[in-house]
């Protein structure tokens, strides 16, 4: 099941971007998002940046944005030597970059003292030098924090296009829909690519995205794309906690 996963999963990323795979230097600016966590987003951000690196030979960008609850590094095994805080401290965004399994990472960080704390971080700063260092760059991959909060929405709407993650789980596509809603009916953004992620079957995978997307066009007057469906595997919940990730432990051709 992890394989056939791993090979889902790099499939999607070769479809749904064809276009973008083959040209150099335009950088495209990739959201992740999700309506709730535990849907999978952080793992299908840091896959799609090692598939993009190793698989296509991209040179990639992570950030972990998820402000205050960041978890990349924790996924990766690697230790928090730089990260967002130093640039929110005045360090140039450059200096908090690091290599790791053939991407660059801007790992995030955790803790923050009080809800007001997250009020005064100059998220603009942070996307204006992002855009400034993205020309060495074919993707920049941005993983946000789940919900729909302003750290959220702020990196949602400079994007080519967000990846919503959901699952077949109800209380995961009602937060999916909100999010969408939230963004689409306020600011009018909708390049919305859905991920639904967990299936049981490619069957339950349709029929999710089926009931996602017929809310989106009776309500909203929006028409969704399905960028991919993913396999549930327990496998994948052991890689998680050994820290180690699908699409480098097994090689599809």
């Amino acid at each position: 099941m992890m394989e056939q996963q791993l090979k889902q999963l790099k499939e999607f990323v070769n479809k749904a971007n064809p276009e973008v795979i083959q040209t150099k230097k335009n950088p495209k600016f990739l959201c992740v998002s999700s309506g709730k966590g535990g849907v999978g987003k952080t793992n299908f951000s840091i896959n799609l940046a090692y598939i993009l690196a190793n698989h296509f030979n991209k040179k990639v960008l992570l950030i972990d944005a998820d402000i205050g609850l960041g978890n990349i590094h924790i996924i990766l095994n690697i230790p928090l030597v730089k990260s967002l805080k130093e640039f929110f401290e005045g360090k140039d965004i450059e200096e908090n970059i690091i290599k790791v399994k053939n991407f660059d990472l801007i790992p995030g960080f955790s803790g923050i003292d009080n809800i007001s704390d997250i009020e005064n971080i100059d998220l603009n700063h942070l996307i204006k030098r992002l855009d400034e260092i993205s020309g060495e760059y074919d993707y920049v991959i941005i993983d946000t924090a789940a919900g729909i909060g302003k750290e959220v929405i702020n990196f949602i709407l400079p994007s080519d296009k967000t990846y919503i993650i959901t699952t077949p789980e109800p209380t995961a596509l009602t937060d999916a829909y909100s999010l969408i809603k939230s963004v689409f009916k306020i600011y009018g953004y909708s390049n919305f690519k859905v991920v639904i992620n967990m299936c049981r079957s490619e069957e339950e995978g349709i029929e999710t995205f089926e009931r996602l997307s017929n809310s989106c066009k009776r309500f909203l007057n929006l028409e969704l794309n399905l960028a991919g469906i993913l396999p549930f595997s327990e496998n994948l919940k052991k890689s998680v906690i050994s820290r180690t990730l699908i699409s480098e432990s097994y090689k599809t051709d």
